[in-house]
């Protein structure tokens, strides 16, 4: 059998371990400066978006799942786009998805003791499959995560769509298999399939240390698993998607004024702002950047 990835600082192992396993694992990625305010803004982020738990709640009323809780950070405003410029990230997301990248998704994730544990899943249900003239077609407008295509994990013989988005989750604490850490099926990210959530495939806990991080291609089959300890799982997903997609977060809109002001060439690239071949104009479909409308002449 295949040795399965382990925590490298070799960034070619890791692009290695991405191609055949669908995931890697970075060890010793961010210094402990950065893990540290990551984890402060973090936890201050938490607290301050947490409703009043209800009198008759028996978990916390901010739980997503059980013990589950996840906060939007608004890159270019919230202090961490280090993690988001990190040159790791950056590196491993076009070595998968091609030079031109965007931000798609930028959250905090926790995962406290006593959560459930998610479903296995991919994060491109939304792509329409490969179809064979004759086939019924995946048509764009009419697909919801109810609409499965359902498989085995192995390599399918059919034509399978390419990667176009990858998930970086820094670890601002160990990730281990007894607080949840991901989960992966090793090699599932070439089947062309969603895992059936009646079975019980076999999955792998990709553990890591604090600050590290797991990467996967999002056509790899993977989930948070149940937290068995007495401290909470946290970490930061940073998701990128190819320049042709609808981004998870709508930074244009998101991003306050004096924030966008002060953004890098880099950042806005990363945002959306850079237009592709006109896509995403403004006011001039020539420009390489589109500008907000309060910056419109």
């Amino acid at each position: 059998m295949t040795e399965l990835p382990s925590p490298t600082r070799d960034p070619a192992v890791l692009k290695a371990d991405l191609d055949r396993d669908g995931y890697c694992i970075a060890e010793g990625a961010l210094d402990a400066g950065l893990r540290a305010r990551a984890r402060e803004i973090v936890d201050g982020r938490s607290r301050a978006s947490r409703p009043a738990a209800r009198p008759d709640a028996d978990v916390d009323a901010w739980a997503i799942r059980e013990g589950d809780r996840w906060v939007l950070l608004i890159a270019g405003e919230c202090g961490l786009d280090a993690l988001v410029t990190h040159p790791l990230a950056l590196d491993l997301a076009r070595h998968l998805l091609g030079r031109r990248v965007l931000l798609s998704g930028f959250t905090a994730h926790a995962v406290h003791p006593g959560n459930t544990a998610m479903d296995l899943h991919t994060d491109q249900w939304w792509l329409p499959k490969p179809t064979t003239p004759g086939d019924d077609p995946f048509r764009p407008g009419d697909i919801t995560r109810s609409v499965r295509c359902f498989g085995r994990p192995e390599p399918s013989r059919r034509p399978i769509n390419p990667a176009v988005v990858i998930n970086v989750m820094w670890a601002l604490t160990d990730f281990t298999a007894g607080n949840g850490c991901t989960r992966v099926v090793p090699g599932s990210h070439l089947s062309g399939a969603e895992p059936d959530p009646a079975v019980a495939w076999d999955a792998v806990d990709a553990e890591v240390p604090a600050g590290g991080a797991v990467i996967w291609d999002a056509r790899a089959w993977h989930a948070s698993g149940r937290n068995t300890s007495d401290a909470a799982r946290v970490g930061i997903s940073a998701t990128y998607c190819g320049v042709q997609f609808r981004q998870l977060q709508n930074h244009a809109l998101a991003l306050r004024p004096d924030a966008f002001a002060g953004l890098s060439d880099e950042m806005r690239e990363l945002l959306g702002f850079r237009l592709f071949s006109s896509y995403g104009a403004t006011d001039d479909d020539e420009a390489m950047f589109a500008r907000p409308g309060y910056l419109r002449a």
